[in-house]
């Protein structure tokens, strides 16, 4: 079975995390080669809207311990926009690697305890004049945010407000 299989059967949160073999930037390789990121990876991170956890600190989850060593990041975690609305409290840590040349990776994500109430919609909103005005306004605002649904997160937060 392929991921993208798996993608397309599961409409709950989940999170897929381990080798992945690949980078997303030139930035995450560092060695004696060149080695480029691959368009289809990026396809396959957009066609699901994952988001990838990020690693605060670790730069590269892989090496080959040798003298002049190559590194990479090829250990990541990604969750779907679903985990992230349900789970919005994520940290992932990379561990030491006492055998592998790969550093295991921990993930810990909890539930809000006594946040904020979820976003709801309120059907006499669309009665209100400015309705579509704002919400325009809303949509189309710029949010600094790499993820695709913590942008979501943080425009429907701003319309809650």
């Amino acid at each position: 079975m392929e991921l993208n299989d798996i993608g397309n059967l599961i409409d709950e949160p989940w999170c897929i995390a381990g080798d992945f073999n690949e980078i997303l930037y030139p930035s995450e390789r560092r060695g004696l080669s060149t080695f480029l990121p691959q368009q289809n990876f990026h396809e396959w991170i957009s066609e699901f809207s994952l988001c990838d956890l990020p690693l605060p600190n670790l730069h590269f989850t892989w090496s080959n311990f040798r003298e002049n060593a190559s590194c990479s990041k090829f250990d990541r975690c990604f969750v779907n926009p679903e985990w992230m609305l349900k789970l919005p409290k994520n940290n992932l840590t990379g561990l030491s690697r006492p055998v592998s040349d790969h550093c295991p990776l921990l993930v810990n994500s909890s539930l809000p305890i006594g946040g904020p109430t979820p976003f709801r919609f309120e059907n006499m909103w669309l009665h209100h004049k400015d309705f579509k005005q704002n919400i325009s306004n809303w949509w189309t605002e710029n949010v600094p945010s790499r993820w695709a649904a913590n942008k979501i997160h943080l425009k429907l937060r701003s319309i809650k407000e």
